[in-house]
């Protein structure tokens, strides 16, 4: 059956080839990778062993070597201690002495010569040397050899004894005393002698039959032997050519070498021994191992790949009848699941292998799919049946209304909420409408489609290729606004959306409202009235003139704080239409803030004309509200600029406007001011102060002073009142009157004021315990909850006693929120804290506050102290206070204290403390302790304390 279906001969014959070529290929790669690898670590490894066997085999030859020498030098040694060596040294003749010598040379075969010296290095007798008894030799290890010191000359250093052998020396001691050297016995090596035995040494594996070849050197390189036999060969050459080296491979010689280590006593000598071998003595085995695994792969490569061909062809057989089955089975359409056992063969299935697994396995597939296919056209369609309904729902549920239409416009489907919005009745709108007919149903149902609404409907009709989204806003009969969007579809045709926008608009249109209008008043903000002035500016023909009028309610806040925010909300309202009731039609009132409005007067005649307006306005507001029961009454400041004098913009306008305002303000409120160019100037001179006034505090301008209270019972200072100074690099020194009312008007004052507190309250806890640190107190750092905390602060950090600590305040502190003020001072004065009154007389002194708060000094103003001298109410008014403070256990400081007639008129009135240029103005903290020493200090009795220069002199800053 198998062999009915088409293409499967060949796709079993491409399974078999490819199967096998993929074996082959697997075994050729596997085995070559494999004869590589063991080729390469097994020819690294042999050729180490060969080498680290040769290095040994030299080492030992070259130990063999020391070993004869050091036989040598033995024999030497025990020569010269017999008694044959003692009757050479006592013979009576020469002839005896040379026999002697002869026959103890005939036991020594080693010595080639024998020479025996005095002890002044003459000659006593030689054997096989031509050297006459009595000759002295004057050669260096003759006279080691008389100190007792056996040598070993290097070989060729003494010719004239010993040829190109090396010289061998020993003492002879006398046989009476040992320790007495009577001669030296010498020998020279028989270089023959050492040639036998060098020539015994075997270079490698004799049976490989390759050139191999042993040279023995010295130092200079030059030769003491090398092989001579014909298996050495030209290696010889290369040896000799070759210098000092490691053990290695030259071309394709094994050279190996060996020397005497550092500890023999024959490493003077510098022998060298180099043994060579060519690379077939050296690696000829492993050459012939790498054939041997090379044939060997290729032979199993061969047996692999008859083995995979014959497995294939039992393999792929079935296989390919299976893939063919599943070929025919993914052509076909078929309900039912298909015979297995007609497609594949029964033999197939029937087999007891994996094959036989894999057939059957296959068959359950097959029905397993075809059962799986029938469910999952029944859940298919189940599934749709659902998403028609979830579709309805939805479509039906929507806040938008919905129409789907066609590539040829026909429409597909509406959803419910389509008809409602135009009040469709039901079966007025079904599937396969044009455009046209769903027009004529609206004007059935009383909607009057403008020609707009018209429009954009024809051009979605006609709009062919073009693809895009497009909006338009209708409104319907009943004054209703509709946002349509339609949409293309990627198939062709549109999908068209219907939202009613009626309450967003109206939303939009408030929020657009309260975006450019005030909450409260209802009037233009900033923003609009800028608007308003730039358009106002842009339709002025040439020669015209506006007016802007920027103005500032008086005494606002202090309506806020007695009546509450509901009433100075309310006389907001009543100023707003007041305003609007000074202005002509064209003219536009703004409020932008607070209690600050704006006026755009538009096409005065004159700067004249602006003048009455303000004065109307003035006027107007100065009348007083009737709010809540309450007669209120307040003023206004105006500034006044003009177009095009003195700006071409809005902001230009504004902005001179509020300079204007600024100065009007600051000549006394409650009136107007046109702008003038030199309050530009004096603006831009206050915004610079106040840059740099922020920046102070960073980049450390600031610095405290201590100016010193003195004391009128004891003479000496009592107090130092700090005070704030200000250098500016580049104006210098700033007034305090200048920067700390801008400090107070901008928020920086407290700041500042915490940091004078934290100077000043370290500066104090290191002068004496009876000296106080008194630190001023703008009313408004009183607005800050923190200033109790940081109070407390300055003195835990520092350690300053709080009894050392004085705080002035004004009386303008106490004129606000006096209940608040005077419980912090009575904070402070459960802190320990002393409370001063500073300046009193000079405001709203009140003796309600003395009576409120039992502040612990009174400060009488310097501008009294200053016409004291003139006598009158200056004098009597200093007469009350300080009388005052007496009676109530306050003390009294006068200020600004310059002239002694001035001190001592104080001092007759009963003022407990002064203070002033009289002592000192205020000093750097460095100049605090000379202050501390000098007043006071006693003076001698012939001068005055001018003309001594201690107290009470001026100490300058």
């Amino acid at each position: 059956m198998a062999a009915a279906v088409p293409g499967i001969g060949w796709a079993r014959g491409g399974l078999r080839l490819k199967m096998a070529a993929t074996l082959f290929a697997c075994a050729v790669v596997s085995l070559g990778i494999g004869t590589l690898v063991a080729t390469y670590f097994g020819e690294r490894a042999l050729r180490a062993e060969v080498t680290e066997k040769a290095v040994r085999a030299l080492d030992a030859d070259m130990r063999d070597l020391q070993r004869q020498l050091d036989r040598a030098m033995y024999d030497l040694t025990t020569l010269a201690e017999t008694n044959v060596m003692q009757d050479v040294l006592i013979g009576d003749g020469i002839g005896a002495i040379a026999d002697s010598l002869a026959a103890v040379r005939t036991r020594y075969r080693e010595f080639a010569s024998l020479v025996v010296t005095d002890e002044r290095g003459a000659v006593i007798a030689a054997d096989n040397l031509d050297i006459a008894p009595g000759q002295v030799l004057d050669i260096y290890q003759l006279e080691m050899g008389l100190i007792g010191l056996p040598m070993a000359g290097r070989f060729g250093m003494h010719p004239e004894i010993a040829g190109e052998s090396s010289l061998f020396s020993v003492p002879i001691r006398a046989e009476y005393d040992p320790d007495t050297v009577i001669g030296v016995l010498s020998g020279a090596i028989d270089m023959g002698w050492l040639r036998e035995r060098l020539g015994r040494v075997q270079i490698g594996d004799e049976e490989q039959g390759a050139q191999r070849a042993l040279l023995l050197r010295d130092g200079d390189g030059l030769p003491l032997y090398r092989t001579e036999a014909e298996a050495a060969g030209d290696i010889v050459q290369r040896l000799m050519a070759t210098g000092a080296q490691g053990t290695g491979n030259t071309g394709s010689d094994l050279i190996t070498t060996a020397r005497f280590p550092a500890d023999n006593r024959f490493w003077h000598l510098d022998l060298e021994m180099v043994a060579g071998l060519t690379e077939e003595a050296a690696f000829g085995s492993i050459t012939q191992l790498k054939r041997n695994l090379i044939l060997t792969s290729a032979l199993i490569a061969l047996m692999m790949l008859a083995i995979g061909w014959c497995l294939s062809r039992r393999l792929t057989g079935p296989i390919t009848a299976m893939s063919g089955a599943m070929k025919r089975l993914s052509r076909a359409d078929w309900d039912e699941a298909p015979d297995v056992t007609e497609l594949i063969g029964a033999a197939t299935i029937a087999r007891s292998d994996e094959i036989g697994l894999l057939a059957r396995s296959f068959d359950r597939l097959i029905t397993q799919l075809a059962q799986a296919r029938a469910r999952l056209i029944e859940q298919s369609e189940a599934e749709i049946a659902k998403r028609n309904l979830q579709l309805d729902a939805a479509l039906n549920n929507m806040s938008q209304g919905l129409c789907m239409y066609g590539p040829d416009g026909e429409l597909i489907v509406h959803n419910q909420r389509f008809e409602e919005i135009y009040g469709l009745p039901p079966g007025a709108v079904e599937p396969g409408m044009k455009l046209g007919q769903m027009l004529r149903a609206m004007r059935a149902a009383g909607h009057d489609i403008s020609g707009q609404d018209t429009e954009f409907m024809t051009t979605i009709a006609r709009r062919g290729g073009e693809r895009r989204m497009m909006t338009h806003l209708a409104t319907l009969g009943d004054g209703r606004a509709l946002s349509v969007c339609c949409v293309p579809i990627a198939s062709g045709g549109w999908l068209a959306t219907f939202e009613d926008v009626t309450e967003r608009k109206r939303d939009e249109a408030r929020i657009e409202h309260m975006a450019h209008h005030d909450a409260l008043t209802d009037l233009p903000n900033r923003l609009l009235f800028a608007r308003r002035i730039e358009e106002i500016v842009a339709t002025t023909a040439r020669g015209h003139q506006h007016a802007v009028l920027y103005l500032d309610l008086d005494h606002f806040k202090s309506v806020n704080d007695l009546f509450g925010h509901p009433v100075g909300d309310e006389l907001l309202r009543q100023v707003s239409a007041r305003l609007r009731a000074c202005l002509r039609p064209s003219g536009v009132v703004a409020r932008f803030g607070g209690d600050e409005f704006a006026i755009i007067e538009g096409d005065i005649a004159s700067g004249e004309e602006a003048r009455k307006l303000a004065e109307r306005i003035i006027e107007d507001i100065a009348r007083p509200f009737e709010i809540d029961g309450h007669q209120i009454a307040i003023g206004t400041s105006i500034g006044i600029s003009l177009f095009p004098g003195d700006g071409s913009d809005a902001e230009a306008l504004v902005k001179a406007a509020d300079m204007a305002l600024y100065r009007a303000k600051s000549d006394g409120r409650n009136g107007f001011r046109f702008f003038e160019q030199e309050m530009d100037s004096s603006m831009q001179h206050r915004r610079t102060l106040e840059r740099d006034l922020r920046l102070a505090l960073q980049k450390d301008e600031f610095e405290v002073y201590y100016q010193p209270i003195v004391n009128m019972g004891t003479n000496r200072v009592s107090c130092f009142e700090a005070l704030l100074r200000w250098t500016h690099p580049e104006r210098g020194a700033v007034s305090p009157a200048e920067f700390i009312p801008l400090a107070e008007e901008i928020g920086l004052i407290g700041e500042i004021g915490n940091w004078v507190l934290e100077r000043a309250c370290d500066a104090a806890a290191d002068w004496p315990a009876h000296v106080r640190i008194a630190v001023n107190l703008s009313p408004a750092q009183f607005r800050s909850q923190q200033l109790v905390d940081q109070v407390a602060r300055a003195l835990e950090r520092t350690g300053l006693d709080p009894r050392r600590l004085e705080l002035e305040i004004t009386e303008s502190v106490l004129l606000r929120q006096s209940e608040l003020v005077l419980s912090i001072l009575k904070q402070f004065r459960g802190m320990g804290v002393r409370v001063s009154m500073d300046d009193f007389g000079t405001g709203y002194s009140s003796l309600g506050y003395l009576r409120s708060f039992p502040f612990d000094k009174i400060k009488i103003d310097r501008s009294f102290i200053r016409d004291i001298e003139k006598g009158g109410d200056a004098l009597s008014i200093i007469r009350a206070i300080t009388g005052l403070g007496t009676s109530l256990g306050m003390t009294t400081t006068a200020e600004g204290v310059e002239t002694l007639e001035q001190l001592n008129q104080l001092r007759s009135e009963g003022c407990n403390e002064v203070q002033g240029f009289y002592y000192s103005p205020a000093v750097r903290l460095g100049g605090v302790p000379a202050l501390l020493t000098g007043i006071g200090a006693p003076l001698p009795a012939d001068t005055s304390p001018q003309e001594n220069g201690a107290w009470p002199a001026r100490v300058s800053a």
